[in-house]
C-alpha cells in the first residue's frame, strides 16, 4: 500500500509504502490504514483511494475485488473523513457509486498517475516501473491516449506489461542463458526473482526492498547469488568468485530491458497522436526509464518533478524524499486529483 499526504497548497507532506500481502486478504491492510490514520493533523481531510489489487486470487473475480477493497478502506476512512474512489475517465465518485462502476475502477491506477502528468505537461509518454508490472501510457492535450484501459486490453496494447523491479520470477525473464562459456536452460521454479538479480548488480535501492525474498530468506548480494545459482540447477559456495553470478544478473537486467524497450517502441509506434518525445519516469525502475530514454532520445522527467516544492530539503534527504515520490506516484496523483476537485 502507498500513502501520500498532500497540503492545501498542493505540497508534498508526506509519503509513504508499506508491504501489503495483499493475496492473503484485505486485512493484510489493516495495521497500514491505523497507522496512515494515526499520522493525519488534527482536522477534517479528504481521501482518495485508487487500486490494482482486485486481482489478487483471495478474490473469486475483479468485481469481488473491487468491492471488498474499497468497502473496506472507505468503511474505516469515511469515519472521520471524506473519502472518494477513482474511476478513470468518470473521475473521483463516493463509495455508493462504486458497485455501478467497478470496472472503472480496477487497476485504475495507471490511469490516475498518467492523468495528472497530462494535466500538468499536456504531452509525453508516463513509463512506470514498479515491483511487479509496468505501465507506459502516452498522453496528449492534457488528456490519456492509451488504447487499452482494463488490464486484458492492456496486456493487448502493451501498454502494460508483466514484469517489474523485484517480484518479477527469473523464470519469466529468460528461458536460457549463458552460463561457463555455454548456453543453458533456467528452471521453470520460483527460486530466486528480480530482486535478486538487482541487488547482485548494486541498483536495488534498500527502500524499495521490503518484500521477501523467495525462499523466505536473507536479502544479501551473497544469498541473492545462492538464489540464482538454484536457477541453474547449481550452487554458490561462500568464498567463491560472485563473477559468473554478477556476469549472468547483468544478462538478465539486459534480458528485461530489452523486453521493456520493445513494448515502448510498439506503444509509441501505435499510438493515436504523435506526443511529444517526453518521458515521465515513476516507479522504483528510475534508472531503467533513465536509459530508456537515453537510447530512444526523449526528454526525461520524474515524476517528482511535477509537484509544486514549498520546502527547503537539500541533499540526500531530498534525494530520498524523491525517490519516495517516484515509487509512490499513483498515491501522490490521486491526492492532487482529489485536491484540485475540492478548490
Amino acid at each position: 500500500m502507498k500513502v501520500a499526504r498532500l497540503d492545501r497548497a498542493g505540497a508534498l507532506c508526506a509519503v509513504q509504502q508499506f508491504a501489503t500481502p495483499l493475496w492473503q486478504g484485505p486485512e493484510t491492510l489493516a495495521a497500514p490504514v491505523a497507522q496512515t490514520l494515526e499520522a493525519l493533523p488534527d482536522g477534517h481531510c479528504v481521501h482518495a483511494v485508487t487500486m490494482t489489487g482486485e486481482l489478487a486470487d483471495c478474490f473469486s473475480e475483479r468485481r469481488e475485488g473491487v468491492l471488498r477493497l474499497t468497502d473496506y478502506l472507505c468503511g474505516r476512512l469515511d469515519r472521520r473523513h471524506s473519502c472518494y474512489v477513482y474511476a478513470g475517465n468518470k473521475g473521483l465518485v463516493t463509495a455508493t457509486d462504486v458497485p455501478a462502476c467497478h470496472a472503472d475502477i480496477a487497476s485504475a491506477n495507471w490511469h490516475c498517475s498518467a492523468t495528472y502528468a497530462a494535466q500538468r505537461l499536456g504531452s509525453g509518454v508516463l513509463v512506470d516501473i514498479g515491483t511487479t508490472t509496468t505501465d507506459i501510457i502516452p498522453f496528449h492535450q492534457r488528456q490519456v491516449c492509451a488504447q487499452g484501459y482494463a488490464d486484458q486490453t492492456r496486456l493487448h496494447t502493451g501498454e502494460l506489461v508483466y514484469t517489474g523491479l523485484t517480484r518479477t520470477p527469473v523464470m519469466a525473464v529468460a528461458a536460457r542463458v549463458p552460463y561457463s562459456g555455454a548456453w543453458q536452460g533456467v528452471a521453470a521454479e520460483y527460486f530466486a526473482n528480480m530482486a535478486d538479480v538487482y541487488r547482485i548488480t548494486g541498483d536495488l535501492d534498500e527502500r524499495f526492498d521490503i518484500l521477501p525474498a523467495a525462499d523466505g530468506g536473507a536479502k544479501t548480494r551473497y544469498h541473492s547469488c545462492k538464489r540464482l545459482a538454484r536457477m541453474l540447477g547449481t550452487d554458490y559456495v561462500k568464498g567463491t568468485t560472485a563473477a559468473p553470478w554478477l556476469e549472468l544478473a547483468r544478462y538478465l537486467a539486459g534480458q528485461q530491458y530489452e523486453t521493456l524497450a520493445r513494448a515502448f517502441t510498439g506503444v509509441m509506434n501505435q499510438a493515436p497522436q504523435p506526443v511529444h518525445k517526453r518521458i515521465v519516469a515513476a516507479g522504483a525502475g528510475r534508472f531503467i526509464i533513465e536509459k530508456l530514454a537515453r537510447e530512444h532520445g526523449y526528454e526525461l522527467l520524474h515524476f517528482e518533478d511535477l509537484l509544486p516544492r514549498v520546502d527547503a530539503k537539500q541533499g540526500a534527504e531530498r534525494e530520498a524524499e524523491q525517490r519516495d515520490v517516484n515509487n509512490c506516484a499513483t498515491a501522490v496523483a490521486v491526492a492532487a486529483l482529489a485536491l484540485a476537485m475540492a478548490a
